[in-house]
């Protein structure tokens, strides 16, 4: 839909006239009129105040603009991954080609980014045999921005498994001043969540301790405030993975074992797989270590 057919749609259904939405935000009814009609454009400004004065958010907006339906730019990532998993790489190829074309045409950073996605997977992620350049560019991109919107979140999503370690973790500090800044948006929990969990997990594997307790600190932070229960357990499971780094093993034990329940009684069987084999290596890791240090 147009942008003038949202607000008529959201302004009829919320049985607000035009002459009440134009005496609210100091327009005139002719004028709110041409705007619905698409014979005149709107700034962002009376935007916002059409939307605020009707009690809808931009979220809802632009999600009513795309037909009720999540961005269809975006989703191109999800729809080369899926096609991945189901083992459909000539139509990877297709979708690189047409997004090489385009990018070509109009310069659009996310097209490019969806070339070096779909080279990716036609080298079965395979880090060994996807351009070294490609990887540079993308780590370029990510440390080269400061403030981060949710295109950023996606990327590095989608690319964090072709990064070193170390890379990896120096873009956590981009992700974390997201997670303060946007912390009232709910609409991106997810794939942050995603990301914050994976780095956690990478910087305790890498004994990256100071990066692990500055992850943990702001996921419980984060996830506290949005009362996610998944969330919630994971970050029980990673707080008493460091009791256990600090020596503190029979309480980390315990908090880990908590979480591992939580996980079995939900029927969740790869968390609950995955987090034992980790608890099991850093036990077997801690005791090879409390030896050596008693010869």
């Amino acid at each position: 839909m147009e942008i003038g057919q949202v607000i008529k749609k959201i302004r009829t259904n919320k049985n607000i006239t035009q002459q009440s939405l134009a005496n609210a935000i100091g327009m005139t009814r002719p004028y709110i009129a041409r705007i619905e009609s698409g014979k005149n454009s709107i700034s962002s400004d009376k935007l916002t105040e059409i939307l605020d004065y009707c009690n809808v958010t931009y979220n809802e907006f632009f999600y009513m603009k795309n037909d009720y339906k999540k961005e269809s730019k975006m989703n191109a990532y999800n729809d080369v991954i899926k096609l991945f998993y189901d083992k459909k790489i000539e139509e990877i190829s297709k979708i690189k080609k047409e997004a090489e074309k385009k990018y070509k045409e109009n310069g659009d950073i996310f097209l490019r980014h969806l070339y070096i996605l779909c080279h990716c997977m036609e080298n079965n992620l395979d880090v060994d045999k996807i351009n070294k350049d490609y990887i540079q560019e993308m780590a370029d991109y990510l440390l080269s921005i400061d403030d981060w919107c949710y295109h950023e979140l996606v990327v590095l999503n989608n690319f964090l498994f072709i990064f070193p370690p170390a890379t990896a973790l120096l873009m956590s500090k981009n992700l974390l001043k997201y997670a303060e800044k946007y912390k009232e948006l709910n609409s991106d929990t997810k794939v942050l969540s995603y990301l914050i969990f994976n780095l956690l997990e990478l910087s305790i594997k890498n004994n990256d301790i100071e990066s692990a307790r500055m992850l943990l600190s702001a996921t419980k932070a984060y996830t506290i405030k949005n009362t996610e229960f998944f969330e919630l357990t994971l970050s029980l499971f990673y707080e008493g993975m460091l009791n256990i780094i600090d020596d503190l093993i029979l309480e980390g034990i315990e908090k880990c074992n908590k979480s591992l329940d939580i996980f079995n009684t939900l029927g969740n069987e790869y968390f609950y797989t995955k987090l034992k084999e980790d608890l099991d290596n850093l036990l077997k890791k801690k005791l090879a270590s409390n030896k050596k240090d008693n010869v």
